[in-house]
């Protein structure tokens, strides 16, 4: 019993050593190097453009003032190309312009349009500047190379949220008098705006340009202006 006991624990492990040998083995592969993309910091998800705005189209006789500074934030979501240093950006914005001017611009019943009147010269005044505030939505299309250089085009669909003009100064109907008032009821104004703009720079400083291509006022209802900002731009993250 104990001689059959033993040649059945020696053919057990036989056939198990005969199985192990016939068990193929897996080959040996070095692990492949993987290669980090470079970590992108600045990826321009909240951004403030800071400019001086040229009012085109103004009426040849306004003398408005040399600096009229404005702002625009934007809120912006990040959608990264695979792969690639492209990017599309969408979201949400403010803008706001300002306008300093001698003139006032009011509205004439007659012709049923609004006009810029040109203050007479012993009228003084301290305070003249009309406001203008849109609320957009920016569609981007973004390079961003890993050295930092980057640039940016993009447009902006905006509903127009207010045009108003406050004055200080002299009352233009008794210039002995003072007079300070708000003008919130600015009659015409197109509803809705579109702008184009770029910007180039580096990490988070860029050169900002930005042209609105509709008038403030509707056709034939005031006068053709039109905003054209140029300043920098500011990418906080």
């Amino acid at each position: 019993m104990k001689r059959i006991f033993l040649t059945l624990v020696w053919i057990c492990f036989c056939a198990g050593s005969l199985l192990f040998a016939q068990t193929p083995e897996t080959p040996y592969t070095a692990p492949k190097d993987t290669v980090d993309e470079p970590l992108v910091v600045f990826r321009d998800r909240f951004i403030m453009d800071i400019y001086h705005t040229f009012w085109m189209g103004m009426p040849v006789e306004v003398d408005h003032m040399k600096f009229d500074p404005g702002i625009n934030i934007s809120a912006i979501w990040d959608f990264k190309i695979k792969k690639k240093p492209l990017a599309i950006g969408l979201g949400i914005g403010v803008s706001y312009y300002t306008q300093y001017s001698n003139s006032l611009l009011q509205y004439d019943k007659v012709d049923d349009m609004m006009k810029y009147y040109v203050l007479p010269e012993n009228v003084k005044y301290n305070h003249i500047c009309m406001n203008y505030l849109s609320l957009n939505v920016p569609v981007e299309f973004r390079y961003r190379h890993p050295n930092g250089f980057k640039f940016t085009v993009g447009a902006r669909g905006g509903w127009v949220g207010l045009i108003n003009q406050y004055y200080k100064g002299d009352d233009p109907a008794v210039p002995s008098d003072t007079a300070m008032y708000k003008n919130l009821y600015v009659n015409h104004k197109k509803k809705f705006n579109i702008d184009f703009y770029a910007r180039i720079g580096w990490k988070f400083v860029d050169v900002y340009y930005c042209y609105q291509v509709t008038p403030l006022f509707a056709d034939a209802k005031g006068p053709k202006i039109r905003p054209m900002s140029l300043g920098i731009s500011l990418s906080l993250f």
